[in-house]
């Protein structure tokens, strides 16, 4: 059975490997599944054991670096943390965040990206209650500010270090948003030790 599991794994991480590497050298609507199942070294019915579509795979493999990101924030964090964490991270996997910045803004796979780091969100933030913008119209804002600067910061060819991104996302988008709209949830460890 674990050799099985093992087995399923190497062929969903070569054909997302595949899948990154010909969305940045041809773009993902020239991609096609002979194309990927050849790139991927594996069989054209295999694919189809894993992945019912071609857009099936490109979620898998926007989805796995999502987890895999948001995996390392902790709610202790503060927001500027968890921008050097974030920018750290696309900045180590290259290829996954690229596709998914060189993808139409209306893609399907943008709106299930949207809503993954909107529920992210959500864990984190309550509304204020002097605000009067809605909670879901600011976690909205937050979600989608983070997304283009993500993707702006890709096309410019990461121009900016990561250090700098973290400090432009946690002033310009988290604390702006922080001020007229939402409180987090837990105390940043900073506020705490203030105490």
């Amino acid at each position: 059975m674990k050799k099985l599991d093992r087995r399923v794994l190497r062929t969903r991480q070569s054909l997302s490997d595949a899948m990154i590497s010909l969305a940045l050298e041809f773009g993902y609507e020239a991609i096609t599944i002979k194309l990927l199942t050849e790139r991927a070294g594996i069989g054209y019915a295999t694919f189809f054991r894993h992945f019912k579509r071609k857009d099936d795979l490109l979620l898998h493999v926007l989805q796995s670096g999502l987890v895999e990101m948001l995996d390392l924030l902790k709610p202790e964090m503060t927001s500027y943390e968890e921008a050097l964490i974030t920018f750290g991270h696309i900045r180590k996997n290259p290829g996954i965040f690229s596709l998914f910045a060189n993808l139409p803004r209306d893609h399907k796979a943008i709106a299930v990206v949207m809503e993954a780091i909107s529920n992210s969100i959500k864990t984190r933030y309550v509304s204020r209650d002097e605000s009067f913008i809605p909670q879901e119209v600011a976690i909205n804002h937050l979600a989608t500010s983070v997304i283009e600067l993500v993707r702006w910061w890709i096309e410019n060819d990461m121009k900016y270090s990561i250090e700098q991104m973290a400090t432009i996302q946690s002033e310009l988008i988290v604390k702006a948003t922080e001020i007229v709209a939402v409180d987090r949830r837990v105390q940043r460890r900073s506020d705490s030790a203030a105490d």
